[in-house]
């Protein structure tokens, strides 16, 4: 028969012409057998190869509990059915859980960062006995809420760290200011000779009688005290400051006074020098009853002094005259 094939043009063979059964699988070309090739519902299950049918290829809701096998569990799942095991990783989404379902336990240490926090959520009662909301009441902060080193010089106010609040022996020489031990800081029989620099002690430090005796100090040239011209009457008493001349704590000085004659008509002056008022004088001198120039030196006495560094002096007039009064200064004993 292969000699007829050579009488049929291509496309002339249609259906008529084909007996049943003729196409046999061998007569049909790979991929040729499309899905409107094959009538519906003549698939069966014989004709699906194992393993042939995938995910895609089951309509939504095709599969009946009817078709379940017994391993497979039907919906709804029993409780605690699905492990964690069962469930891929963020497979669990927020709509997954339900309003409340995460509680204290579930949420790890440090998970609640500022961002997870809805602004006004955290209230008075969620914060802990030590945060601190508002003012602080007298007495809040006791020495256990202030860290180590936390208390600056600048958190501290003025005249707020008393003697009580030095510990003792904490106030050393770095600690103290320049000049900030006066007198009235010095304890009584605090100074002990170890305490007093070599050569500090000046004979003004010393009190009278102190350091074996007196000392006399003679001044290298005798100081005018007084100079006073023209007394023409008697004076009342008067005093000279001698404060620039003599140290403190002098005992007594050396002095000597001159009357000198301006003009002389009769009479004279008689000039007197005392401690103090009432006291008896120490030193007198009389002005020369000459109608000329002249002088009268009284000598030199030593006479105590007041002890604010003052002599006392007056003069007596009688008669017509003018005399000039000069007290001089020559030495002085401490």
């Amino acid at each position: 028969m292969a000699y007829r094939r050579n009488y049929f043009a291509d496309g002339q063979v249609t259906t008529p012409q084909i007996t049943p059964e003729a196409v046999t699988e061998d007569k049909i070309a790979d991929n040729a057998v499309t899905s409107a090739k094959i009538k519906d519902e003549t698939i069966t299950g014989a004709d699906i190869g194992a393993g042939q049918v995938q995910t895609q290829d089951i309509a939504d809701k095709a599969i009946t509990a009817a078709k379940l096998g017994d391993d497979v569990t039907l919906t709804p799942l029993p409780d605690n059915a699905v492990s964690t095991a069962k469930i891929q990783d963020g497979a669990v989404v927020s709509s997954k859980l339900p309003v409340g379902s995460v509680i204290a336990d579930k949420i790890a240490s440090g998970a609640v960062t500022s961002i997870k926090i809805v602004n006004g959520a955290v209230t008075a009662e969620k914060l802990g006995p030590d945060v601190v909301i508002g003012a602080l009441g007298n007495g809040a902060v006791t020495a256990d809420k202030i860290a180590d080193g936390a208390v600056t010089e600048l958190k501290l106010a003025i005249n707020s760290v008393t003697a009580a609040k030095i510990k003792t022996g904490a106030v050393g020489s770095s600690e103290l200011a320049t000049n900030s031990v006066i007198t009235t800081k010095i304890a009584a029989g605090a100074v002990t000779t170890d305490k007093i620099l070599d050569a500090s002690v000046t004979q003004a430090k010393l009190a009278p009688g102190v350091g074996g005796g007196d000392t006399l100090t003679m001044l290298p040239a005798p100081v005018t005290a007084l100079d006073l011209a023209g007394i023409t009457g008697t004076t009342q008493p008067a005093t000279v400051d001698l404060s620039a001349i003599i140290p403190l704590n002098t005992k007594g000085v050396i002095v000597s006074i001159a009357c000198i004659n301006q003009s002389y008509t009769d009479g004279g002056m008689m000039a007197y020098i005392y401690q103090q008022v009432g006291a008896e004088y120490a030193l007198q001198v009389m002005a020369p009853a000459v109608n000329a120039p002249g002088i009268s030196n009284g000598g030199a006495v030593l006479m105590p002094v007041a002890s604010d560094r003052t002599l006392t002096w007056i003069a007596y007039v009688a008669g017509n005259n003018s005399t000039e009064l000069v007290i001089y200064i020559l030495g002085y004993v401490v």
